[in-house]
């Protein structure tokens, strides 16, 4: 007969501080070891009353132990035999005598894990804190500055006598009131001229690029992209078998004529016209004609991802691509994560009549709609003036952030960083010596608990020099200097700061 009181006991150990009861606890580890084949199939287990004595537990707590594990089978209890492992256990290996195979993926599965662990293996993505103090991380706003009272009382009201349209599935495109108000405020500051028909509301922008991917691109074909641009819009539409075309950022935007040369018969281009995602460039009028007549004459398509364009601090924005296109051939996507908060998760997408049914219809087959309550506050939120009282407020808050930041940057890393301000965003670019590898460096400050993003990161060819990304619109002004500080003392630590003279 099979002994099991040593190798049972010698795995148990009881936490009496715990919140699990103490009967549970013995549960679970009990069946642990069966799992494991620590116990195999056919082991007597010790009775209840030497595991009372040697565990110093009530024999109550190893009963309810026992009969939980019977009643699941685990365990089987013999009359005047005692109580054994079952015997569909016997024979179990355990995990390391019988590694694991890995799951059997689909191909598209595999492409995109692939994907992501070439691009989020940096520190400097996996390993922020949020409640850092030395964060410099971009496109994180300042969420202590969003008007909570507001929000919760427009919450409130729709709580309050929640209807059955409140409660229910939602219409696929989205609630009609949320896309009269996005219709009407895109047209007064951004010059589009849509109906709220043409808007479809989806969780986030990272969605409407994934949705975009499946409608528009088949397996192989080429997609111009800014270079350095959007990473996770660029995974996105390589996930559906897009072949990426890296297009180089001049001081008028993408390079349309790089593109001509490369591969003119690209079926979509994604940009962020109003400022470049992430170097901060806006595209150029010119270049925006260029564009629209390329998409026009190819039958082509431009998703333009209208980023930060509400945080415009110097003269009025120029037109968005889909407001100067006459030929149908411009998907403009937005979003709320920043103007609003992230979690929020919402977005929209502005289609031409042509795609509005076909895009709802893959929207109905991967969700619905977001939670019809937030849209509905979302939209009383626009409708009643808060959205660009918001706007406003938030774009002279994160312009004196930005001065405040620069200033301390200047005049405490100035022989480091080689820093401009920015128009429009929510991060600059503090470009670094040539020498220097800003993934390296930004590896090395995580380290020092200052999160920021390496230039690097965003770039398929690398021919800028390096860079980082420095955010400032989290950054308080009074709180600029010692953050400053922080960052000029890990610097110094690591060496990279030459001693004055």
């Amino acid at each position: 007969m099979k002994s099991s009181a040593g190798l049972l006991l010698s795995g148990i150990e009881l936490d009496r501080a715990s919140s699990i009861p103490l009967y549970r606890q013995l549960y679970l580890q009990i069946r642990k070891q069966i799992l494991s084949g620590r116990l195999q199939g056919g082991v007597r287990l010790p009775s209840t009353r030497t595991l009372s004595k040697e565990l110093e537990l009530s024999r109550i707590s190893i009963l309810n132990a026992f009969d939980q594990l019977i009643a699941e089978g685990f365990l089987t209890s013999r009359t005047g035999a005692g109580t054994y492992v079952g015997h569909e256990w016997e024979g179990r290996g355990s995990d390391d005598e019988q590694p694991r195979q890995p799951p059997r993926l689909s191909d598209l599965s595999q492409s995109m894990l692939s994907l992501r662990s070439d691009h989020f293996r940096g520190v400097s993505y996996a390993g922020w804190a949020t409640d850092s103090p030395t964060s410099f991380l971009p496109s994180h706003s300042a969420y202590d500055a969003f008007p909570q009272s507001v929000w919760k009382r427009l919450l409130n009201r729709h709580l309050h006598k929640p209807t059955k349209a409140m409660l229910g599935y939602g219409e696929l495109q989205g609630l009609l009131a949320l896309r009269e108000a996005i219709a009407e405020y895109v047209f007064d500051a951004r010059g589009i001229d849509c109906s709220a028909d043409q808007v479809v509301i989806v969780s986030g922008a990272q969605q409407a690029f994934n949705l975009l991917g499946m409608l528009l691109l088949n397996p192989q074909d080429s997609f111009w992209m800014e270079d350095p641009g959007h990473i996770a819009a660029r995974i996105a539409l390589q996930a559906q078998g897009g072949q990426v075309v890296p297009l180089r950022i001049d001081e008028q935007g993408i390079d349309v004529r790089q593109g001509l040369a490369l591969c003119p018969d690209a079926r979509l281009v994604f940009t962020t016209p109003s400022r470049q995602h992430p170097l901060g460039v806006t595209m150029s009028y010119g270049r925006r004609q260029e564009l629209i007549d390329w998409a026009a004459q190819n039958q082509s398509w431009i998703i333009e991802d209208d980023c930060d364009s509400e945080f415009r601090y110097n003269g009025r924005p120029l037109p968005a691509l889909y407001a100067m296109d006459q030929w149908a051939r411009v998907i403009y996507a937005g979003t709320f994560s920043k103007v609003l908060f992230p979690s929020l998760r919402l977005g929209y997408v502005i289609l031409p009549n042509a795609l509005v049914e076909p895009f709802c219809t893959l929207r109905a087959v991967m969700d619905r709609s977001p939670p019809t309550l937030l849209q509905a506050a979302t939209a009383d939120f626009m409708r009643e003036g808060h959205f660009l009282g918001h706007i406003r407020r938030m774009r002279a808050l994160y312009q004196a952030r930005q001065q405040a930041l620069v200033e301390q940057l200047q005049k405490q890393l100035g022989t480091f960083f080689r820093i401009t301000p920015v128009e429009a965003g929510m991060h600059l670019i503090a470009w670094l010596p040539a020498h220097l590898d800003d993934d390296a460096l930004a590896r090395a400050l995580d380290q020092h608990g200052i999160h920021t993003y390496p230039l690097s990161d965003y770039c398929l060819e690398h021919v800028l020099p390096p860079a980082l990304l420095i955010g400032f619109a989290s950054t308080p002004e009074d709180q600029a200097q010692a953050r400053v500080e922080a960052l000029a003392q890990a610097l110094d630590k690591m060496g990279y700061l030459q001693p004055t003279t």
